[in-house]
């Protein structure tokens, strides 16, 4: 069991190693079999195929996927006052985590690019989990004017076109340098006011 359990670990860790050096399309049972340094049939007896094995690296290290489980446990130790601080808390970290993370800058390019019934899954599994965050704030928006899915949905997918953009074409983005201290921090104080906003205008 033992064995099993390292030989899976070698073949996940594999993915990560070549995500990182090449990127998604260049994932292949005989390539991850070398980098693991293991016969490639035990990609297919540990997981079933190439995909699975792609879908297990995932599902370790996408935000939602994961942040979702802390979130849960941040709840339940009442580490927020309402679900205002709830979202701000959400979006700040998904920036954070995505800003230093090369795997899942390549992970959503692939996404965008690829037509495949596995992303589309790890997609459904990410919406599912956020669905669940934006009902927190339906109670505060429910008599208001203001629609706040579009505005998560605009927030969410500014972040990651604001750091692909300046990762895979330059540094600034609207004159940030996002690269810098001061460009991030500045990102996190805008996501907090946006929200904040959204709110204060529900009232």
């Amino acid at each position: 069991m033992k064995d099993k359990e390292a030989t899976k670990r070698k073949l996940i860790d594999a993915v990560g190693v070549i995500i990182k050096r090449d990127g998604f399309s260049t994932l292949k049972i005989s390539t991850i079999a070398k980098v693991a340094e293991v016969d490639r049939k035990l990609i297919y007896r540990y997981f079933g195929g190439l995909n699975h094995l792609i879908e297990a690296y995932i599902v370790e290290n996408d935000y939602w996927l994961l942040f979702s489980e802390k979130m849960k446990t941040m709840l339940e130790q009442k580490e927020f006052t309402g679900s205002e601080q709830i979202i701000t808390a959400i979006l700040q970290n998904q920036f954070s985590f995505f800003v230093s993370q090369k795997e899942m800058q390549r992970l959503i390019l692939w996404e965008l690019s690829a037509d495949s019934p596995m992303m589309r899954s790890i997609h459904n599994a990410r919406e599912s989990m956020g669905q669940k965050f934006l009902e927190m704030t339906d109670s505060h928006f429910k008599e208001s004017k203001v629609n706040f899915r579009p505005i998560a949905a605009l927030l969410v997918g500014g972040i990651y076109y604001t750091i692909l953009h300046t990762i895979f074409n330059g540094s600034s983005f609207t004159d940030m340098d996002i690269n810098s201290e001061e460009g991030r921090q500045s990102i996190l104080v805008a996501i907090e006011q946006i929200v904040h906003w959204a709110y204060i205008g529900a009232q």
